[in-house]
């Protein structure tokens, strides 16, 4: 459980950034500095060489989402962000369904 908040505390980190922000400052890509590395710490849950591919496919979407709200103030309008946070919240809760532990038989 605690793993998982390492997931969706960033993403509503930047869906409250982006959507009530209108002016980024240096204060507020501090907090999304700090939530990229939050989101990274997730990845620690999985051994260095045992990584699945969907936990790079969501790493990868956080990747374009992070890159894609830096450049939001001056190319990129707020509801394509929106809709990159929504492509990484799918990516993380289809890693979160495939990854549940199984029971042992």
């Amino acid at each position: 459980m605690n793993s998982l908040l390492f997931y969706f505390i960033p993403l509503i980190i930047f869906g409250v950034i982006n959507n009530w922000i209108e002016q980024f400052s240096w204060p507020y890509y501090l907090v999304l500095l700090l939530a990229f590395l939050m989101f990274q710490l997730a990845r620690l849950r999985y051994p260095k060489d045992a990584v699945p591919g969907i936990a790079k496919i969501s790493q990868g979407l956080f990747y374009a989402l992070t890159v894609a709200i830096i450049l939001r103030d001056k190319y990129l309008d707020a509801a394509l962000v929106n809709v990159l946070i929504a492509f990484t919240l799918v990516a993380v809760l289809v890693e979160i369904s495939q990854n549940r532990k199984k029971p042992s038989q």
